[in-house]
């Protein structure tokens, strides 16, 4: 009788057992079947997503030369050298150079080279700042910039990596290089260069849409060219006109912040005040255009502190007011100081956006605005009382965070705070019952983007790494 009791036992343990297995065995069923289980028609398990197409740009291959040209050209370097050392310009001369740049140029759309694309470019542009003198050859040196530029637009349908090249190419040329020493010149950039480069920001209509990062590139580019080579244009020259439109037109579309710093960046160095409209009336484009992006609490602090830093840069058209610019900067100011003190930013982020906004104010090294005109910064260029206001109560939020960054210990990170009582006295401030800035203007609140894409003005300290830098004030 005991055995059977026992047995008994041992046979409920059992079943018990395997209703347990069984009952795991479904839930397991449930939760994996969403994943295992085939989608109807399409051979995947469910829930499958699969990776996203390769893009187009990365798989092209449309290689324009040969290793046989290449060889050939590579023949022909003494004779080429000759031809530079001449400084003569004439149609033989002229075919000699333009076949040798064509296939140097067009030797980075060779698949096998691709490992090499940016030592290919730049002996490109090395060899020709060192072999030809554009002091003394000038039109030699700009028959070999333009045949660049030509053979170089011929990449930009090419691989991706290629059309990065390209791009980069254009925006390096100097009809004459830097020159270092203790009487150091600054390159004189190819500004001929530049159409190609808003091309590629801004396509004409039924033109090629480039990737954004190739368009990134193509606005540094552009922000290069203008700076160091605007003065070598005439003075009823369309091109600032043209980048300004072009740009301002990017502007309106659907970039990532990153793409419109860059874009912002270039459109400062175009050096206009305004910009004519449809209706050829001038309009202070530039302006409210950053002064736009600097009042948009859905744009990054990055480039927020950024507009604010290039509106104390650009010329500053008459008649503009002063009082929505001040309110947002003091506001920017707010909520980086705020967020700051909340652990909602690192501090070397907010060290280095508000950097940017003590240089919205004052001039850096006597630096200029981009026209030349006048000291940097708004304190000189947009000199009414709100601005002077809005530095007194910033002033001592940015000498606040530079202290703590100076006085820190080597190799240790800072954890900058901001006195509560700074940051009330921004919270004091008024918003202008007007916040245009000319007579009949837009609303800088209007936000520039037509359709702006999600973006956090904080970034949680767990998505970047710690930065430890000092930037000093002047």
């Amino acid at each position: 009788m005991r055995r059977t009791t026992d047995t008994n036992r041992i046979v409920d343990q059992i079943r018990q057992a395997c209703f347990a297995c069984v009952a795991v065995l479904m839930l397991l069923a449930v939760v994996i079947d969403p994943c295992f289980g085939q989608a109807a028609d399409t051979g995947l398990p469910k829930g499958f997503r699969p990776p996203p197409p390769t893009p187009k740009e990365l798989s092209i291959e449309k290689p324009l030369t040969n290793e046989d040209e290449v060889v050939e050209a590579r023949k022909k370097k003494p004779e080429l050298q000759a031809a530079l050392d001449s400084g003569k310009v004439n149609p033989d001369t002229q075919k000699l150079i333009d076949m040798v740049i064509r296939v140097n140029v067009q030797e980075l759309s060779m698949t096998e080279r691709r490992d090499e694309l940016t030592t290919l470019r730049k002996s490109i542009t090395r060899y020709f700042d060192q072999f030809i003198d554009a002091t003394k050859h000038a039109e030699m040196k700009k028959f070999a910039c333009d045949s660049i530029v030509k053979h170089a637009t011929t990449l930009l349908d090419g691989n991706f990596h290629v059309r990065l090249q390209a791009v980069l190419l254009i925006g390096e040329l100097n009809m004459s290089p830097e020159m270092p020493g203790l009487r150091p010149k600054p390159a004189v950039a190819f500004i001929d260069g530049l159409p190609v480069l808003l091309d590629v920001i801004q396509p004409p209509q039924g033109g090629l849409q480039q990737p954004e990062p190739v368009r990134i590139l193509a606005a540094m580019g552009a922000h290069r060219l203008l700076e160091l080579g605007r003065h070598t244009l005439k003075i009823n020259s369309k091109i600032p006109v043209d980048s300004a439109k072009r740009m301002l037109a990017q502007l309106e579309g659907n970039g990532t912040d990153w793409y419109h710093l860059r874009l912002i960046e270039a459109l400062v160095q175009t050096a206009l005040a305004t910009v004519p409209n449809a209706q050829n009336q001038q309009e202070p484009a530039i302006v409210e255009a950053l002064a736009r992006i600097l009042s948009n609490p859905q744009r990054s602090y990055r480039i927020r502190a950024r507009a604010a830093k290039l509106l104390g840069r650009t010329p500053m058209p008459p008649g503009v007011q002063a009082a929505p610019i001040a309110y947002s900067i003091v506001k920017l100011t707010q909520q980086i100081a705020t967020d700051l003190n909340q652990r909602r930013i690192f501090s070397d982020h907010a060290l280095f956006e508000l950097n940017d906004v003590y240089l919205a104010f004052k001039a850096e090294k006597g630096e200029s605005t981009t026209d030349g005109r006048k000291q940097a910064g708004l304190v000189s260029t947009l000199n009414q009382q709100p601005i002077q206001s809005a530095y007194k109560d910033i002033l001592p939020i940015i000498k606040s965070i530079f202290r703590q960054f100076q006085g820190a210990p080597a190799g240790k990170p800072v954890q900058a705070t901001i006195e509560p009582a700074l940051i009330q006295k921004l919270n004091d401030w008024v918003k202008p019952g007007d916040m245009t800035l000319v007579p009949g203007g837009v609303s800088i609140e209007k936000t520039l983007r037509k359709a702006a894409p999600a973006t956090t003005s904080a970034v949680p300290p767990q998505a970047r790494r710690q930065r430890n830098s000092v930037i000093s004030t002047s």
